[in-house]
């Protein structure tokens, strides 16, 4: 049986704050073309510098997703333009978290999953289940105040997460009670 060596504890490492997107690793190239039909060239060149690890093309191709998903009614957006938003927003949360900046990556996820198209929901959720744990992992677990942080109330129901998730799957909006 071989020892662990420092590589070995190096890619374990970073392997730790790697977040596997594997809808995305697929789906992205089609994606950009479609987008590129639709006269996003600057969408495409910032998310294939996002891609490449660039944070501030990364953050400007949500911004760019962002603006078409507000550029008119809800209802004339183009379903691809929801798609770049998710796939932005999941650029933007795999380079967060590989920072190890969790809560970062946790609210681009969560505006993914809010704003985004259905292709990436599976990558968005799956990531969401692995940053959240790594958070939870990083908080200290002393006494005292606040030091043990719920992302989620105790008291939620799953009832109540039932309805939220029908009221965004149907686009309807809801205050939170």
């Amino acid at each position: 049986m071989a020892l662990p060596t420092a590589s070995t504890a190096l890619s374990t490492a970073e392997s730790d704050l790697h977040l596997p997107t594997p809808t995305l690793d697929s789906e992205s190239s089609a994606l950009l073309h479609t987008v590129s039909e639709h006269g996003g060239y600057a969408y495409v060149s910032m998310a294939s510098r996002a891609a490449a690890g660039d944070v501030r093309a990364a953050e400007a191709a949500r911004e760019m997703a962002w603006e078409q998903l507000h550029s008119g009614p809800w209802h004339s957006v183009l379903p691809v333009w929801r798609d770049a938003y998710a796939m932005a927003c999941l650029q933007v949360a795999k380079l967060h978290f590989a920072a190890g900046e969790f809560s970062d990556a946790l609210r681009a996820l969560d505006m993914g999953l809010l704003m985004g198209g259905p292709l990436f929901k599976s990558d968005l959720h799956s990531a969401v289940s692995k940053v959240s744990a790594k958070s939870r992992a990083r908080v200290p677990r002393e006494n005292g105040p606040n030091l043990d942080r719920r992302l989620v109330r105790d008291d939620l129901k799953a009832s109540e997460v039932r309805w939220l998730e029908f009221c965004l799957q149907n686009h309807y909006l809801v205050k939170w009670w």
